[in-house]
């Protein structure tokens, strides 16, 4: 609500009061007293204070939430929803840079062109038909199988919330890229090794491997020791890489496409993972009554 201030303040408060004064009166007119004038300039100044004074408990809890926030700052959960965090806007940036290069025709639209002509020109059968058999990892059917596979083994453990969160998030991936690529319109290149009716930008390989493998990786190598930490998150860059490198070397994409699915598909992942670390049953808790007494029935292994 605006507040008056100033002389606009005063007249407002002063017309109160000399309305106050006729009604004890009985409307006769009277000359205010002196102490009125008084009133007048106390009551003034305690409404130019009224306003303020929200805005400093706003302030006291937010100092609040800071200190403690401060007071956790060794916890390593906390570190790992920093960590998660970071990840995320680091990946949405990555994303927003590559559309603004592709939408503006920055110098990468134009390395696409010639990395695409140069891999045509480079390209071995021998090669061609090998990565047409490694990027079915990046495919729907097969992402698909991995998310089933995986989903039941964590259901066996007893660990229903991480099952929840890897399908929710390997069918929200699923949704996510396709709507992009209806909006971007982009064409694919024309000299593809494989046809496909849909468009190019973003690469739906690559954002459905960064994030279903994200996800899988995260769940197995969470509570393990460092050393298998370090070799998963390896093998996981090795992996996706190795994927987005398929669908440019049989020309199913252009570079930005592959850096863009990337980054969505990083982003994804964190974000979904960021929830999950802040509340382990957010995603269980979405699923419907009839699949939540389904996943119960499972025994839980004792430890």
């Amino acid at each position: 609500m605006h507040r008056p201030h100033g002389k606009a303040q005063r007249f407002v408060t002063e017309s109160h009061v000399n309305q106050w004064l006729t009604r004890r009166t009985g409307g006769r007119s009277e000359r205010p007293r002196t102490y009125d004038a008084v009133a007048v300039r106390d009551a003034s100044q305690n409404i130019r204070s009224a306003r303020p004074l929200s805005s400093a408990r706003r302030d006291v809890r937010v100092r609040r939430a800071l200190s403690a926030t401060w007071a956790r700052r060794g916890d390593p959960h906390l570190q790992l929803q920093v960590a998660l965090g970071a990840t995320f806007a680091a990946a949405v940036w990555a994303f927003g840079h590559v559309v603004e290069d592709y939408l503006t025709g920055d110098p990468l639209v134009r390395w696409d062109v010639s990395l695409s002509q140069w891999l045509h020109q480079h390209s071995s059968p021998v090669l061609i038909s090998a990565f047409e058999v490694f990027t079915w990892a990046g495919s729907v059917p097969g992402l698909a199988l991995l998310t089933v596979a995986v989903a039941l083994f964590l259901l066996r453990r007893g660990r229903v919330n991480e099952a929840a969160l890897l399908c929710l998030g390997a069918l929200g991936i699923e949704i996510v890229y396709p709507v992009l690529k209806l909006v971007f319109h982009r064409p694919r290149p024309e000299l593809a090794y494989v046809h496909l009716d849909t468009y190019s930008f973003p690469s739906g390989h690559a954002a459905g491997s960064a994030a279903v493998y994200a996800l899988t990786l995260y769940f197995f190598a969470r509570h393990a020791r460092v050393r298998w930490q370090v070799l998963a998150a390896i093998g996981y860059v090795a992996l996706v890489a190795t994927i987005g490198f398929s669908r440019l070397y049989l020309e199913a994409h252009y570079l930005s496409d592959v850096l863009a699915g990337l980054s969505l598909g990083a982003a994804w992942a964190s974000g979904c993972l960021f929830i999950y670390e802040w509340r382990h049953d957010s995603a269980a808790r979405v699923l419907p009554s009839r699949i939540r007494a389904l996943a119960a029935r499972f025994p839980v292994p004792r430890s």
